[in-house]
């Protein structure tokens, strides 16, 4: 069995590539700093397992590295050990073929879990660690927060400054003597109304209540 683990951390890597050998000790295992510098490597051998950073101070990119390497390898398991926020790449390590996903903060016995889990099951499964529901549950209730913050919001403007919010989504350009003569109100009315709909909505511009609207909208 061949594993290749890519981290620039020089003391994780060498846990990591301590760990794997304790796991299995027939096993060959090779550490590389950047995915670079492992491609020479990987490029003529069969391999099993990687245990791969996402980011690296050279700016190298571990996500794009596995997508491309998937597409011409694939019974290659993948697991994402990284500390990165996974609200920011929940989806792109799905999408780019990774296996599971693991954060630098866990224990040894939910990595050997972990790992375990993923070299018994299909190629194109993804297991979902605890570091991984950990975080996904906590993007969900992050979500839920928004979406009912947003919507009681919603529910506290008047109808007049609903009909106002619309215009400024369609145009947040438009000027207050446009919008007033569209709502067919006066200037002076608007501008009240405006300073409620501010307020209520806890923004500070016309491109924050476009922004506002757009994502009431899409939810």
């Amino acid at each position: 069995m061949n594993i290749v683990v890519i981290e620039d951390h020089h003391l994780l890597k060498k846990a990591s590539a301590e760990l794997l050998t304790e796991m299995y000790p027939d096993a060959n295992i090779e550490s590389f700093t950047y995915p670079s510098k492992a491609k020479a490597y990987i490029q003529n051998r069969e391999i099993h397992l990687m245990l791969v950073d996402l980011e690296y101070n050279n700016k190298e990119d571990g996500i794009a590295f596995i997508k491309e390497l998937k597409k011409i390898r694939k019974e290659l398991k993948c697991i994402a050990y990284t500390s990165h926020n996974l609200n920011q790449i929940l989806k792109d390590i799905r999408s780019a073929g990774f296996n599971s996903y693991l954060n630098k903060d866990v224990g040894e016995d939910e990595i050997v879990s972990a790992i375990d889990a993923v070299m018994n099951l299909h190629p194109d499964v993804f297991f979902e660690s605890s570091s991984f529901l950990k975080h996904k549950k906590a993007i969900e209730e992050q979500d839920n927060k928004y979406y009912n913050t947003d919507y009681e919001m919603l529910k506290s403007l008047t109808k007049t400054e609903k009909k106002a919010l619309k215009l400024i989504s369609e145009d947040s350009t438009s000027n207050n003597d446009h919008l007033a003569h569209k709502l067919g109100i006066q200037l002076n009315t608007l501008k009240k109304h405006l300073s409620n709909i501010y307020r209520k909505l806890n923004v500070r511009s016309k491109d924050g209540l476009k922004h506002f609207h757009d994502r009431v909208i899409k939810n």
